[in-house]
């Protein structure tokens, strides 16, 4: 449209300037050109001859041919001029007329591109409708589907729950006994430190009833006697260190067999908390229909402080794709995970492995 307009425009403006020169070169050719005379001194006339006034006479002809020769020669070049302005315009308009006739073609073009694309909208929207209707009737059978799955669900959920509930209990109890153990335990060890204490201070003061007996006997044998009791003290002194040595391995040992106890004690609250875990994610695990039975993968849990899960992936595939993606979905969807309430457990759980068998 703007390129027919600007067509339009510049063979307005052209028609108006070949009007113009049109208008210019009348008034040119249409105006008399005149040589004006020189001026002869009345005087000089009484006495300039015959011939003379015929030279001055032909000279003034052959300026005046030469005028009308250069003025023929003007007007000419403007003719030609107006000839080629007026085959430039019909030019300019003959491109108008196909500018404007393409444009019609064109828009033509574009009303059956339109006419095209409306029916096949129309024919998108039917189709559209037709899945709308069918959608509807497969998410209403989905939905009495689900209620039945919801209900058999609930029933299954409430065994579980009271299982569960058996089982901390148990679990409570086992815990309650060996916390019983334990200090059963540190006070048999107590006890046989305080022992080997009390023997180790028996054998000094019996040592130094000796020496004092020996000392009151013979005053001759002092020197030996004191030789005698540098080396029993050596000997005690030895021993002692032995003794030292014997207790810091016994406590190297119970430091270590406690170290043992708490990492079975931690390990067991690890193992009932995973299991846990296992049967929230079965309970928020959808079975796809192409998934097969007797599928396992071993899935790597990232958690946060709460239960949330951070990051869940793969550690060992089970082979098929959909199945590894539901398991993953399963462990999101089950958020928040149980947490122990035993501050070491719960770290333990902050990053660890299972194996998901919903089978």
């Amino acid at each position: 449209m703007i390129d027919n307009i600007l067509a339009g425009s510049y063979s307005l403006l052209l028609h108006a300037v070949l009007l113009g020169l049109f208008i210019i070169g009348m008034d040119s050719s249409s105006k008399p050109h005149f040589v004006a005379p020189k001026k002869v001194d009345i005087v000089q006339a009484t006495v300039m001859d015959e011939a003379q006034v015929l030279e001055e006479m032909m000279h003034l002809q052959e300026l005046e041919d030469k005028k009308l020769q250069e003025e023929k020669e003007r007007q000419t070049k403007v003719d030609e001029k107006l000839e080629e302005t007026q085959k430039e315009l019909a030019r300019k308009e003959r491109e108008f007329l196909d500018q404007q006739e393409r444009a019609k073609i064109e828009q033509q073009q574009r009303d059956v591109k339109t006419q095209q694309e409306q029916d096949k909208i129309k024919q998108l929207e039917q189709q559209r409708k037709l899945e709308d209707d069918k959608r509807i009737k497969a998410e209403q059978a989905r939905k009495v589907e689900e209620d039945r799955t919801k209900k058999a669900e609930q029933a299954r959920k409430l065994e579980e729950d009271r299982k569960q509930k058996a089982e901390q209990d148990r679990l409570l109890a086992e815990e309650l006994k060996q916390k019983a153990d334990k200090k059963r335990r540190e006070a048999e060890e107590k006890q046989r430190i305080a022992e080997a204490d009390r023997k180790v201070e028996e054998q000094r003061q019996r040592d130094a009833e000796r020496k004092a007996q020996q000392a009151e006997e013979d005053e001759k044998k002092r020197l030996a006697k004191l030789e005698q009791d540098r080396k029993k003290a050596e000997a005690l002194k030895k021993k002692k260190e032995a003794e030292r040595q014997m207790q810091d391995s016994l406590a190297e040992e119970f430091a270590k067999e406690a170290q043992e106890r708490e990492a079975t004690r931690v390990a067991g609250i690890v193992d009932i908390v995973v299991l846990q875990i296992k049967q929230k994610v079965k309970r928020n695990w959808n079975r796809s229909g192409a998934t097969k039975s007797g599928l396992e993968v071993t899935l790597h849990v990232k958690l946060m402080p709460g239960g949330d899960v951070k990051q869940v992936s793969v550690i060992r595939s089970s082979g098929n794709a959909i199945f590894d993606r539901s398991a993953e979905t399963a462990v999101y969807k089950a958020a928040p995970l149980p947490q122990p309430k035993d501050p070491k457990a719960a770290a333990e759980l902050r990053d660890f492995q299972f194996v998901f068998k919903p089978e």
